[in-house]
């Protein structure tokens, strides 16, 4: 599966369950990103305890509208105060040159 933020494309793998309790924990691979996908809007909260790199991560309600954003950095805590669906992790090294906006929209291509 490919997202599609802004003109960018980048490769992601969608999560479900445990996958989203893993996320990039335990990883040193920066290639993708994750959508961690939610079975109903609601406040998400995130850890990145054993994540060894910065990202970021978009929170999305389920008409795929940047409710939220945050670049996260290792071993911290975070809890979006809006509801979201949906949350995309992008490590930061992909991020160059995209500067996001609430309201935005993002695509997900199968």
């Amino acid at each position: 599966m490919k997202i599609q933020i802004q003109k960018r494309k980048f490769d992601a793998e969608l999560c479900f369950g445990v996958g989203n309790w893993k996320g990039f924990m335990f990883t040193f691979s920066q290639k993708g990103a994750k959508i961690l996908s939610f079975h109903s809007e609601r406040r998400i909260s995130l850890h990145m305890f054993f994540v060894f790199f910065p990202l970021h991560a978009l929170f999305l309600d389920s008409r795929m509208r940047v409710v939220d954003y945050k670049l996260l950095r290792p071993f911290t805590l975070y809890s979006s105060p809006s509801r979201a669906k949906y949350v995309v992790e992008v490590p930061f090294s992909l991020w160059k040159g995209l500067h996001m906006k609430r309201g935005e929209k993002i695509k997900f291509i199968r």
